[in-house]
């Protein structure tokens, strides 16, 4: 499970308790978090599923971190729009290094977890050997 992405934890997360994440995490499984800078009332598709905002993001991936997980912890924006991009009036590709990564400091995620999130945790993820 080690290479596993338990992916479009937004939705996920609303018929998962944060035990049963944090179970998937301890099996060697990635969480990815995605759709920062997406801020709706709901999910289209399903009425019922509540749409987290960036804010309620960062604070599952910082309660994540305090359990010990940053090093099985990616994060995206799912630009794949064209009204998603800042010259359409978009966050753009830079919503997360100018606007998430400030607000993970402010919860207490540290700079070096930071990193691990955005680069080393991909990176290891995406590495076959």
């Amino acid at each position: 499970m080690h290479k596993t992405v338990l992916r479009k934890l937004i939705k996920t997360s609303r018929k998962c308790s944060m035990s049963e994440l944090l179970e998937f995490a301890k099996l060697g499984s990635y969480l990815e978090y995605d759709l920062f800078g997406t801020e709706m009332l709901n999910y289209p598709f399903h009425l019922e599923v509540d749409m987290p905002s960036d804010s309620q993001r960062v604070k599952a991936l910082a309660f994540l971190v305090k359990e010990g997980f940053e090093d099985r912890l990616v994060i995206s924006h799912d630009i794949h729009t064209k009204n998603r991009l800042a010259k359409f009036g978009g966050h753009g590709y830079s919503h997360i290094l100018r606007n998430i990564v400030p607000k993970m400091l402010t919860r207490g995620i540290t700079q070096q977890q930071v990193d691990k999130i955005l680069m080393d945790n991909p990176k290891r993820w995406l590495t076959f050997k």
